[in-house]
Formats: structure tokens, C-alpha cells, sequence
């Protein structure tokens, strides 16, 4: 079956302020959500939840990586 969530490679790194160095958040995330499947997120404050929901909702961008939701690339969307 074909996945209505796929998430391929996807990394999320957060620059520091001085530039000198920077957080990685999502480290090369990969998943696949099939269709009628219910999912939970879980972790502790910091670990990058909100990051991947905002992400997979178009609100940021991944520094590498795809997230396709129904057969369309997110960040390709209008």
C-alpha cells in the first residue's frame, strides 16, 4: 500500500546565534504512514516533535530531506 505519509532523510539543524556552530534537531528521519494508521508522537521537551509537525505542515523547512503528504512534496506546494 501505498504510504500517505512519507518522510525521507529529513534533517533539521538550528544555527547558533553566533554563528559558530549549530543544533541538529532531526538527525535523518525517515517514515512511512500508511493511510487509516493513527500515530502518536512522544519524547521529551526539546527532542523535536514540534519541529517535525511544523515541518510536515509546510511551517518550516528542513535543512535536507522530503516530507510528502498524499502523493505531493510539501515544500513544493503553493
Amino acid at each position: 500500500m501505498k504510504p500517505f505519509i512519507e518522510i525521507r532523510n529529513l534533517t533539521k539543524t538550528y544555527p547558533s546565534v553566533a554563528g559558530e556552530f549549530s543544533t541538529p534537531v532531526l538527525n535523518n528521519l525517515s517514515l512511512e504512514v500508511t493511510r487509516g494508521r493513527t500515530l502518536g508522537l512522544i519524547g521529551p521537551s526539546g527532542s523535536g516533535k514540534s519541529t517535525l509537525l511544523n515541518i510536515m505542515g509546510g511551517l518550516d523547512v528542513p535543512t535536507s530531506g522530503e516530507v510528502w503528504i498524499d502523493g505531493n512534496q510539501v515544500h513544493q506546494l503553493s
